[in-house]
């Protein structure tokens, strides 16, 4: 991943003017460390966005998650104010400014895109259009960009997503445009689910690790006391997931007990979520909230992911394993 880009950021605003609220909704406070740039391990996808609530940036980092890829943030060259109205103004203006062949200028700048064969672009809708530094990003890599196959995807509090796919494929007229992804504010709390689906429709996953090469739904569980237990998956895209990851070796977590009915730890990483109302028993095994691992040995009702169960154990002899304190588990592919 060859690049440049400065390190900046201000307290973000709405994505898509005048307001963008998150699932939860308040406004998501982005990110006001440093750009959002990651070299992943899968060199075949670069993941390109621009953020200022930081859905987009959300949206991101999930995409990197799930393909181990590179991810590159597209920085303004002069920072965006922190006043509301100043910052509609100054998007108001710099759209304008667009239209008349004048683009703003952004400090990210990448020298190839030979070894990428997706690269994904994602940005905020500002006025129904494709925020402007990204506009500025594709119009000035567009040569670079010939040829590419470009998957877009983008969030807004309501708008559509054509006006700026239309200002995309103008800005690249030699790229190679597949299906597209927006979230909007009502559809933001259904990301975990609706990017991995995406992913799947364009064929995108782990370097080395296709669906079809695992066809075991086996885990082994392997305690730090010794005690192994093998487990059975259920089918979707979380436990496909999962299991890309144990290919590339085995996890180990570290687990604390919790209410007396569970114990849980977390991942490392962000798994697609499929989320319904489940009635937990002894020995199931559930994704909460996309990153952390829970092995349940009494009953529980919540909306979580359901990952599957352990074979052939009691609730007693589940207890006596797991201890009354810290546990620590490592998950392997069952071959």
């Amino acid at each position: 991943m060859s690049l440049t880009t400065a390190c900046s950021e201000n307290n973000p605003i709405s994505d898509d003017p005048p307001g963008e609220t998150t699932p939860g909704g308040g406004e998501d406070g982005g990110n006001q460390g440093e750009p959002g740039d990651v070299e992943g391990g899968n060199g075949r996808y670069l993941v390109l966005y621009c953020s200022r609530s930081g859905n987009t940036e959300r949206m991101a980092q999930t995409i990197q998650s799930a393909l181990d890829c590179d991810m590159i943030e597209v920085v303004p060259e002069t920072p965006y104010e922190d006043d509301y109205n100043s910052m509609l103004e100054r998007a108001q203006s710099e759209l304008a400014a667009i239209r008349e062949g004048t683009y703003p200028s952004v400090t990210t700048t990448v020298e190839s895109f030979e070894d990428y064969e997706i690269v994904f672009v994602g940005y905020p809708i500002w006025y129904g259009s494709m925020a402007t530094p990204m506009q500025s990003f594709l119009h000035s890599h567009a040569e670079l960009l010939s040829g590419k196959e470009i998957a877009l995807f983008a969030s807004s509090g309501s708008s559509g997503i054509t006006t700026s796919v239309n200002e995309a494929r103008a800005l690249l007229p030699d790229a190679v445009f597949t299906e597209s992804l927006l979230l909007t504010s009502s559809t933001l709390g259904d990301m975990e689910s609706r990017i991995p689906a995406w992913l799947s429709e364009l064929g995108a996953g782990r370097e080395g690790n296709e669906e079809s090469d695992i066809t075991s739904n086996s885990i082994r569980l392997t305690l730090d006391n010794g005690t192994a237990f093998t487990a059975t998956l259920v089918e979707n895209s979380s436990t496909q997931a999962l299991k890309e990851l144990l290919a590339a070796g085995d996890l180990t977590i570290e687990m604390s007990d919790y209410a007396n009915m569970e114990k849980v730890g977390p991942i490392g990483t962000t798994l697609p979520r499929n989320d319904e109302r489940i009635t937990t028993s002894a020995g199931d095994l559930i994704l909460y909230q996309g990153n952390s691992f829970v092995i349940y040995y009494a009953p529980n009702t919540y909306n979580f992911t359901r990952l599957g169960r352990i074979d052939n154990v009691s609730e007693d002899e589940l207890r006596a394993a797991l201890g009354e304190g810290d546990v620590t588990v490592t998950l392997s592919l069952n071959e």
